[in-house]
């Protein structure tokens, strides 16, 4: 300690230096918009970096999760192909389909910042407008929601997760079609909340939650989770159920954004049918 003392004293009048210099630049940054916005700038590209830094070490710890993920994934694919099915009339028709027209691209992206036990959790991807990554754009992985696109640099992108207070998405029982909202008002990152679910509704433990294509964030269909837990209070009209989340968010690695292509035809068609 006498030491520690002794080294303050000998360089007292650097240090008294240097913490001026650091007022004056904190000062000069907060009164000059131009400043302020390159330090702004620089910052976010430096922080941005060193988290690519650490996920990319994260992430050459998890190879074997990455594998096993991929092969799932790529088995899942091969069995859709054309060569797997039988033709039982024996003969070849070909149609071209003029019913179907595409909806949603998928952006893979990856993971280099992940919070998980804060009230406002967030993640950080690698991916930003450059990449057409833009606001409001649905997140996923492994065919289950993560969470939605809320700002965008020019290389990054923060998503609000699931597990996030702010988080509310449509939801519908998969067996019933029954229709409720999701929202995270649990301190614990695997499960979330299911509300309006009436209580007329038949509702399982095990039952698995989906989409309801409702927003223009997510394609109908895609996993959320299945139900843990449900209560029926005596004088309410609804259940409340505890749902264990399909995404694993302290595992979360590699995801995909997704881009809805009819997305601004069906917002402008909804603003004219709003009085």
């Amino acid at each position: 300690m006498r030491n520690i003392g002794r080294l303050i004293y000998r360089y007292h009048i650097f240090l008294v230096f240097l913490a001026l210099q650091l007022i004056a630049f904190a000062l000069l940054v907060k009164n000059n918009n131009y400043q302020e916005s390159v330090f702004i700038n620089t910052s976010n590209h430096l922080i941005g970096s060193l988290y690519e830094k650490r996920a990319a070490f994260s992430d050459y710890l998890k190879l074997s999760d990455f594998n096993d993920e991929l092969s799932a994934e790529n088995a899942q694919l091969k069995s859709k192909q054309l060569e797997n099915f039988m033709d039982l009339e024996n003969g070849t028709i070909v149609v071209n389909d003029t019913l179907f027209v595409q909806r949603y691209e998928y952006l893979p992206a990856k993971v280099i910042n992940n919070s998980v036990n804060t009230r406002n959790n967030f993640i950080t991807l690698n991916k930003g407008s450059v990449t057409g990554v833009k606001p409001e754009m649905g997140v996923v992985a492994n065919g289950a929601m993560v969470g939605i696109i809320k700002d965008v640099s020019k290389h990054f992108s923060s998503v609000m997760p699931i597990i996030n207070p702010n988080f509310t998405a449509s939801i519908k029982l998969k067996k019933g079609n029954d229709f409720g909202m999701l929202a995270w008002k649990d301190k614990d990152p695997r499960y979330a909340q299911i509300l309006e679910i009436p209580k007329h509704a038949n509702v399982q433990i095990g039952d698995s939650v989906i989409t309801t294509g409702f927003s223009s964030f997510f394609p109908e269909g895609l996993l959320v989770g299945t139900i843990a837990e449900i209560d029926a209070p005596e004088g309410e009209n609804f259940y409340n159920i505890r749902l264990l989340l399909k995404t694993d968010f302290y595992k979360l690695s590699y995801v995909k954004v997704v881009s809805n292509l009819m997305k601004e035809e069906q917002l402008n068609l909804e603003n004219v049918e709003q009085p």
